[in-house]
């Protein structure tokens, strides 16, 4: 039995070798007489390397592919930790084995994938994606392109709408598991630190207390979303991970599935329209794009689910993309230029989503907790507070 080929440790020790081997496991492609590598994607996205593998042939072969996408664990060790702690990279492999296939929107084709799991190393080896129209995120989307975006996403989670039993889906990580619930709720509080330090001029006073509100109810917040419905989720669903058609097909090839998981759907629809649209935008479109959603998931099978619940869910979601950007702004080395604009931006978007959506409603209300809930409560408000003092926040 060949021996599978080594999982690389940076996109710069890929060889004609390597992807002769890899292409060679399941014979997708034609052996490539010659190779060129190139980084893409830098400054969209800081949780993985991605390469851009061009192919040259010996003969002439129409159906040999020009090029190749191969993705790796992120080269910074601390955004390498992350993705293993969250378990990122084992998600996204196990989605392209398990469920790429069986869903209906479209993304890249699985040509080779290995994972280690002691280390969470992992290699995805994808088609390519050409001659489809990538939009900025930091201008954000127009209206018809966050229409088409929400349509795609109302396909993929009405497909799975409260089938999560089911498998392969019950095989899939379950994003509100209660276990992993205090986990973020520290991981967000450490964060929320460092993002006023460093993006504290994006928070009005008003927004600085929702945000340490929050920070201290999460246990109780992913409590109340997992009670609802639920569906597969993107985790991440935003233009940087989009590609559009440009020929009037109402279609999106979605990218990076390294935050997927069982989840509430509209928290992607959230998470999307709060970050990826500017504010004028989002309040031009948003109530239409939920209705739009709320229709096709309801064709698609969703029961007992009327548009006032759904738009409830909307706007308590708004919430949960708080989470997603504060982690972003506090706990990622962001590097480049591109990266921290891209950060900051959909935080301030977010902030004035929940101010526009009064989400602050959704705030967990102080109840009659356990001794164990309150003595977790008190000693995040007391570690928060102490870390305020020593970061000078």
């Amino acid at each position: 039995m060949t021996p599978k080929p080594p999982i690389p440790r940076h996109g710069n020790s890929i060889d004609l070798d390597w992807i002769r081997r890899v292409l060679a496991v399941r014979g997708h492609l034609a052996p490539p007489s010659g190779i060129r590598v190139e980084e893409v994607g830098v400054g969209s996205g800081v949780m993985g390397q991605v390469m851009r593998c061009h192919l040259d042939y010996a003969e002439s072969n129409d159906s040999a592919a020009p090029s190749i996408i191969v993705k790796l664990a992120s080269v910074n060790a601390k955004n390498r930790r992350l993705g293993k702690r969250l378990a990122l990279y084992r998600r996204e492999y196990d989605f392209y084995r398990s469920l790429a296939s069986r869903i209906p929107v479209s993304t890249p084709r699985l040509l080779y994938g290995d994972f280690e799991p002691k280390s969470h190393r992992f290699v995805l080896v994808l088609e390519d994606i050409r001659g489809m129209a990538v939009v900025d995120q930091i201008a954000g989307a127009n209206p018809a392109q966050a229409k088409q975006a929400v349509r795609a996403l109302a396909r993929l989670h009405g497909a799975c709408w409260n089938r999560v039993h089911e498998p392969p889906l019950s095989g899939c990580y379950d994003s509100n598991n209660p276990r992993l619930s205090p986990i973020v709720q520290v991981v967000y509080l450490a964060n929320l630190v460092r993002t006023l330090k460093h993006f504290g001029d994006a928070f009005s006073s008003t927004t600085r207390q929702l945000a340490e509100a929050v920070g201290l109810g999460i246990v109780d917040h992913m409590a109340a979303l997992a009670a609802g419905p639920r569906t597969f989720t993107h985790g991440d669903y935003r233009l940087d991970n989009l590609f559009f058609r440009d020929d009037g097909e109402d279609d999106v090839t979605i990218i990076d599935w390294q935050v997927s998981g069982l989840s509430c759907g509209l928290y992607d629809v959230g998470y999307f329209l709060a970050g990826n649209l500017t504010t004028p935008v989002r309040r031009q479109i948003e109530r239409e794009a939920v209705e739009e959603y709320h229709d096709i998931v309801c064709r698609s099978g969703a029961t007992d689910f009327p548009f006032d619940e759904c738009w409830r869910l909307y706007r308590q979601n708004t919430l949960a993309a708080l989470l997603t950007s504060v982690i972003v702004c506090g706990g990622l080395d962001l590097d480049d230029d591109r990266s921290r604009r891209l950060a900051e931006i959909g935080l301030r978007r977010s902030l004035a989503a929940i101010e526009d959506l009064d989400a602050a409603e959704f705030i967990p209300a102080p109840g009659r907790p356990s001794r164990d809930r309150r003595l977790f409560t008190n000693a995040c408000r007391i570690a928060y507070r102490a870390y305020k003092s020593y970061e000078g926040v």
